[in-house]
């Protein structure tokens, strides 16, 4: 009997083994915090381009991404930092206002609304980043514009999202593999969404891509 290691086994065995290195890259580069944005942005580009799209090396993908949109990455992340740093704290006083029976404290259930919302706009965000080349203003607003107009969509990703959180936290081990999990997810999703707006150029060199995809 021959072995080859080309068998759909051994490949599957291979995205496994770099989406494992992917989440620990990732988790390795978000350790300053302030870096969060830029290598979530690198984890979409490497999960899209060498995971999805078997093209070019995991880490060095990886790095390229991570370099070439830090700064907009960055800064983007840092918009969305305030913001979820503002809402997280209305929502813990109207929780307190809540637990005395004012009804004020109802407000608390809007804060949760609109955390959730933030996070569906991350989800957009950073591999809108990874995709496109434009001003981080831009970038913010077409993300939250992608969000709103795509809203079941939207609300798919942010359930995801939350369950990827959840059972991270239930199963910690999971910190391991979950973050390049997710993201494989949600490029399934986005991928589709993207491409909509993409102009007729973009969308012919992505065809060459799948097919190039396809044969390997």
């Amino acid at each position: 009997m021959k072995f080859s290691w080309d068998n759909k086994f051994i490949s599957a065995l291979g995205k496994l083994v770099d989406c494992v290195w992917l989440s620990i890259l990732w988790g390795i580069c978000c350790l300053p915090v302030f870096t969060i944005g830029a290598s979530t942005s690198a984890l979409f580009y490497t999960v899209h381009k060498s995971i999805r799209g078997s093209r070019g090396y995991t880490t060095r993908n990886f790095f390229l991404a991570f370099k070439n949109n830090f700064k907009q990455a960055t800064l983007s992340w840092l918009v969305l930092l305030v913001i979820e740093a503002v809402l997280a704290a209305d929502a813990f006083i109207t929780r307190q206002v809540l637990m005395t029976g004012n009804s004020w404290g109802a407000f608390f259930y809007f804060f949760l609304v609109m955390l959730a919302l933030v996070i569906g706009w991350a989800c957009y965000l950073f591999p809108y980043v990874a995709r496109f080349e434009n001003t981080v203003k831009e970038s913010l607003k077409n993300a939250g514009l992608l969000e709103i107009r795509h809203l079941p969509w939207s609300l798919l990703l942010i359930v995801l999202a939350l369950l990827g959180l959840f059972l991270t936290w239930l199963i910690p081990i999971l910190i391991f593999l979950m973050p390049a999990t997710m993201f494989l997810l949600f490029d399934c999703i986005l991928e589709r969404i993207f491409r909509r707006y993409m102009s007729p150029e973009d969308l012919q060199r992505e065809q060459e891509n799948d097919q190039l995809d396809r044969m390997e």
